[in-house]
C-alpha cells in the first residue's frame, strides 16, 4: 500500500466508449481536484467490423482519441494534468488491469455495471475481475452524484483470523482516513458480528478504528448485509472495504449490488 501522502495522487478513469455519460470520469475530476491529483483517461476499443483492416482500425482511434480530448477538456481548462491513453484490444477486461498497472494507477475508477445478483454469482463480470486482478485500490461509481453526504463508511472485520486480514483492516483504516481527509468527508466505520459476540468491547474498537464511539456501528448478521443497513442508515456517499482474493464469502463481491453507495475496494494482499 503506498505511503499516505501519495495515495490517490494519480487517478486511473475507465472510460466507457457505449455511454454518452460517464460518472467514473466526473468523481475522478472532483477528486482530483481536491488534492491537485493527475488524470489517467483510459478507454479500450474494439469492433469486429475492423478486425483485419489495420486502417479503419486507426480510423477508430483518431475520432476516439478526438472524444476522449474532448471529455478531458474542462479538467485540463481546470488546471489539471490530464492524460489519454486509447487501445485497440478485443480482451478489454484484462487490456485495462495491465494499462492501470502500466501506468502505476494510485486509484483505478470505474463505473459500476449493472447485474443482477443471480448473474454475478454465475460469471465472472467485469467489475469482479477488476476487483479481484487489480494491483491498486478500485473505486465502483454508482452514478455521476458527488459524495454531497460528505459521508464515508470503513467497512471493518472485528476478528481477523490471520496476519492477512489483521493487515487488511491497518491498510484499509488508513485508507480510509486518507480519502476522508482528502474529499472532506465524515468518516464512520461499521463491523459485523455474530450471536457470540454482541458483547464486543465498543471502545476498543472505536479505538481500532481510531474514530469516537458515536462513530462507529455494529450489526448481527451477514457481513454484506450488515454493511449496508449502516451505510443506508447514515446515508453513506462511499464505503471502503477490504478484498480478501478468492475467499468462499467474498463481502466486497456481494455489496456490490446490495448498495447505492459507491464502493472503494482495496487489493489483495
Amino acid at each position: 500500500m503506498p505511503e499516505r501522502n501519495q495515495q490517490f495522487q494519480k487517478l486511473f478513469v475507465v472510460i466507457d466508449p457505449t455511454r454518452m455519460v460517464q460518472p467514473a470520469l466526473i468523481k475522478g475530476e472532483w477528486l482530483a481536484a481536491k488534492d491537485n491529483a493527475s488524470l489517467h483517461m483510459y478507454c479500450c476499443v474494439y469492433d469486429e467490423r475492423f478486425a483485419a483492416d489495420e486502417a479503419e482500425q486507426q480510423t477508430e482511434l483518431r475520432l476516439m482519441r478526438e472524444w476522449l480530448d474532448r471529455l478531458a477538456a474542462p479538467a485540463r481548462e481546470n488546471g489539471l494534468n490530464v492524460e489519454v491513453d486509447i487501445e485497440w484490444n478485443s480482451d478489454w477486461r484484462t487490456a485495462v488491469l495491465e494499462a492501470a498497472k502500466a501506468a502505476k494507477a494510485g486509484l483505478v475508477i470505474k463505473t459500476a455495471s449493472q447485474h443482477s445478483a443471480v448473474r454475478r454469482r454465475l460469471m465472472k463480470t467485469s467489475d469482479w475481475l477488476l476487483l479481484n486482478k487489480c494491483t491498486s485500490p478500485v473505486l465502483l461509481v454508482s452514478d455521476h452524484r458527488l459524495w454531497e453526504n460528505k459521508r464515508a463508511l470503513a467497512a471493518v472485520k472485528l476478528k481477523p483470523e490471520d496476519k492477512l486480514h489483521e493487515q487488511l483492516n491497518a491498510d484499509l483504516l488508513d485508507v480510509s482516513h486518507s480519502l476522508a481527509e482528502r474529499a472532506e468527508l465524515e468518516l464512520y466505520a461499521a463491523t459485523a458480528y455474530q450471536g457470540d459476540d454482541m458483547f464486543f468491547d465498543r471502545q476498543k474498537f472505536a479505538d481500532l478504528c481510531r474514530l469516537p464511539r458515536s462513530s462507529v456501528f455494529a450489526e448481527e448478521g451477514a457481513p454484506e448485509r450488515a454493511i449496508a443497513n449502516v451505510a443506508d442508515n447514515i446515508k453513506a456517499d462511499v464505503i471502503v472495504i477490504g478484498n480478501p482474493g478468492e475467499a468462499k464469502r467474498n463481502t466486497a463481491r456481494l455489496l456490490i449490488d446490495q448498495v447505492a453507495a459507491d464502493l472503494l475496494v482495496l487489493p489483495n494482499a
